[in-house]
């Protein structure tokens, strides 16, 4: 009997050890004691990384109403041009520093500037961004404009280039952008000519360079076709002899006269053979 009772009691400890042993089934289907894979835990670290990454990254908002660096190179004057800040808010007396900036440096005189002009100047700035708009020359006096037609004289026009920009590739810009213009080319000298008008917009083209008679082409257009606008350069017979446009080749030109340092660059002539949308026209150049 006791036999009996010891190889009971050994079946029962046996069958105990057996269920220890035995995993522990989870609820869907897997077991209790299974660790998760180095792999899954890895790609969940992953996840987790890039969605904070993600989160970081701000988005970098264009600046509103960004300035234009203007620099005049006979007065070697800087301005900052703009109508507001990056809130909207008007820019106030900005109108009264750029009348001084683009007073006559030869008279230091100063006149009302028509509000379109720096309109198109700053638009122009804003095509060509980072490009510094170098102005030669703003409002003439009457004292040392020789034209009587010259829009200078009233604040209209400005003559000017684009630091590492291409007169032509300025000319073009302003020619087929702005409507209500005169766009004046001088390929032999450093600037193009920009005036604002109510009547129709005038294109010309002037081949003499700094302290020259005026050269006017006498068809522009063409000139642009063949390409002859980028090389041509008159011989001495071929220059406007006329005393009256004479006289307004030295009021424009006179300005790209090197002084102190200054680059040459001046106001265009007058009397141009101008392309009138579509049409060629001869008018006054009115510089």
């Amino acid at each position: 009997m006791a036999v009996h009772r010891a190889a009971l009691a050994l079946l029962i400890v046996s069958l105990s050890s057996i269920v220890i042993a035995a995993p522990v089934r989870a609820p869907d289907g897997g077991t209790g004691t299974r660790p998760a894979s180095p792999k899954a835990v890895g790609t969940t670290k992953s996840s987790t990384s890039v969605k904070k990454s993600s989160t970081s990254v701000k988005k970098i908002k264009p600046l509103r109403n960004p300035p234009v660096d203007l620099f005049q190179i006979n007065t070697k004057e800087s301005f900052v041009l703009r109508f507001a800040d990056e809130r909207g808010r008007p820019i106030v007396g900005w109108q009264k520093r750029f009348q001084r900036f683009m007073r006559c440096h030869h008279t230091n005189t100063q006149h009302k500037i028509d509000p379109r002009l720096p309109r198109l100047l700053y638009q122009t700035g804003r095509h060509f961004a980072g490009h510094r708009l170098e102005v030669i020359s703003g409002y003439r006096n009457p004292k040392v404009a020789r034209n009587p037609k010259s829009p200078h004289k009233k604040g209209l026009a400005c003559d000017f280039r684009l630091a590492g920009i291409p007169n032509a590739t300025l000319r073009e810009y302003l020619r087929h952008t702005f409507d209500h213009v005169g766009v004046g080319f001088y390929p032999n000298s450093s600037f193009v000519h920009l005036d604002v008008r109510k009547g129709p917009s005038a294109f010309w083209i002037d081949y003499s360079g700094p302290g020259e008679g005026a050269a006017y082409s006498g068809n522009a257009r063409e000139d642009l076709r063949t390409g002859k606008a980028d090389w041509y350069r008159p011989a001495p017979g071929e220059r406007v002899s006329s005393k009256a446009e004479r006289a307004e080749s030295v009021d424009d030109l006179m300005e790209t006269a090197v002084k102190g340092g200054a680059e040459p660059g001046g106001d265009g002539p007058r009397a141009a053979a101008a392309t009138q949308r579509g049409s060629q026209a001869r008018t006054d150049a009115p510089n």
